[in-house]
């Protein structure tokens, strides 16, 4: 084994040059240590060569991910920031709803939610070094959105059934003509036109030229509670509005709807007549607030 050993460290590599025809060969003589030492170094600088390769190609391409993170986080900063200016409009508006529909405003049952900022403003940009930072930015900018969103949602559906109510209370509310023509007698003190005594005219008469063609014409959204004779008024239709209100529509010559029916404003109810105590064709029209009779000029639009 010494032998070996020896023979290996004493042992030489001769490696002849020759440089071309004519010239003399020249020898280079290496010991197998010598060989072996650059063998290793040359696999050695192989080795970190490629290690160090393969980590900058990694770095590389770490740099290029998290600029495209950088671009894609400042993007939806500016996003979010964007969108609560828009909300902010979207406030302004819903303010200015409420004001023309004198509503009161929503209470604010998440005012003391942790959001940062003072008073509900935007964070304020952190430095780009600390990730924590900017993510709770991030975070907290999100979280401001759709409290917003959500009190706004809140908000709006308010404003909505509000509306809606006052649309029902509208249609329900009668204000429109019951036929086309002109009032012949209007609400108030006059001598009744058959007996010749003072009375109380609780009600507006019109006459149409159309006379019997002319269709009545509910003047609000209800239902009828009474459709035939009704003594000294004739063929009657009376309708509930609900909201306390009630119309009733006298002399018809003819009704085409009946106790229970549905109906929705400017629906023809019937047709001018004068049935019942009448001197002449034309519609009786008169208008009950809560149990009471009420001038119905009160009520018509564009009188």
């Amino acid at each position: 084994m010494k032998r070996l050993l020896r023979r290996w460290f004493l042992g030489k590599m001769t490696i002849i040059i020759a440089p071309g025809k004519g010239s003399r060969a020249s020898h280079l003589h290496l010991s197998y240590p010598f060989l072996s030492f650059l063998s290793l170094l040359l696999i050695g600088v192989l080795i970190a060569g490629i290690y160090f390769a393969d980590t900058y190609i990694g770095y590389s391409k770490a740099i290029r991910t998290n600029r495209a993170l950088v671009q894609e986080r400042d993007y939806y900063s500016q996003q979010v920031e964007e969108t609560l200016d828009m909300l902010e409009k979207v406030k302004d508006i819903e303010s200015n709803l409420r004001g023309m529909l004198e509503m009161g405003s929503v209470r604010d049952i998440i005012e003391n939610y942790p959001v940062g900022g003072s008073e509900g403003e935007v964070i304020s940009a952190l430095p780009h070094s600390s990730d924590i930072f900017e993510r709770y930015r991030f975070d907290s900018n999100v979280a401001m959105v759709r409290r917003d969103v959500w009190e706004q949602e809140q908000s709006l559906s308010d404003i909505e059934g509000f509306i809606a109510q006052k649309k029902e209370m509208l249609l329900s509310t009668p204000s429109i003509w019951p036929i086309f023509g002109y009032i012949t007698s209007g609400y108030g003190w006059r001598t009744h036109p058959i007996r010749g005594n003072r009375e109380f005219h609780r009600a507006i008469d019109m006459y149409s030229p159309l006379e019997k063609n002319t269709p009545i014409r509910a003047t609000a959204r209800g239902r009828v509670v009474v459709a035939g004779w009704s003594g000294s008024y004739g063929r009657l239709v009376v309708v509930d509005h609900g909201n306390g209100f009630s119309t009733r529509y006298a002399h018809c010559s003819n009704i085409i709807v009946e106790q229970g029916d549905r109906v929705e404003q400017g629906q023809i109810i019937a047709y001018v007549g004068r049935s019942g105590t009448a001197t002449g064709n034309h519609v009786h029209y008169e208008v009950w607030y809560r149990g009471k009779p009420v001038n119905p000029m009160d009520f018509v639009r564009g009188r």
